[in-house]
């Protein structure tokens, strides 16, 4: 596991954090889907498939406009499936996330959401095999810690349980 902090770089869409995501995706892109294509031929990679996880993902997809790595990372959540590239995005704010990254979601882990604009963004998630559109069930949510687990490969909506935080957190908590 590589974990690379880029939040310390500053947060502009055209600034060195878009730019250091948008290299590392396009590098691993290649290297996985020339990988993919050696394992197809029973040849050794040493090219491990690929999780990627970014938080505060408005800040690399975001809805509306333009950064540096959005493109790189829609075509990694479009395309990336076959050689073995998945993406984790965590945001507060899926109303700010290009709808494009967002209709490629399997999974979605939703929390308690209250603005309209967040709700509407993931009621466009609602699938067919649902009995009700996705904002009925996250009115489901009304204890700490319950958050929605919509689940394409199942076919199911459920609320779940999160356990309770052990890390530090910057944002403190009133009670």
């Amino acid at each position: 596991m590589n974990v690379i902090d880029v939040g310390v770089l500053g947060s502009s869409r055209f600034g060195l954090r878009n730019l250091v995501v948008l290299i590392l995706t396009q590098d691993l892109f290649r290297k996985r889907s020339q990988a993919r294509l050696q394992e197809e031929l029973g040849l050794p990679t040493g090219v491990p498939k690929v999780w990627l996880a970014i938080d505060e993902a408005q800040e690399f997809v975001p809805s509306g406009r333009a950064s540096l790595s959005k493109e790189s990372l829609i075509q990694w959540v479009k395309e990336g499936r076959q050689p073995g590239l998945s993406l984790v995005a965590a945001t507060q704010q899926p109303a700010a996330i290009d709808r494009e990254l967002l209709s490629q979601c399997d999974l979605v882990l939703a929390h308690k959401v209250t603005t309209s604009d967040d709700v509407d963004a993931l009621n466009r998630l609602s699938h067919n095999y649902m009995a009700s559109e996705l904002k009925q069930y996250l009115r489901q949510i009304d204890r700490r810690g319950e958050a929605l687990l919509v689940d394409d490969e199942e076919e199911s909506v459920r609320v779940v349980q999160v356990r309770p935080r052990r890390s530090r957190h910057g944002g403190a908590e009133l009670k």
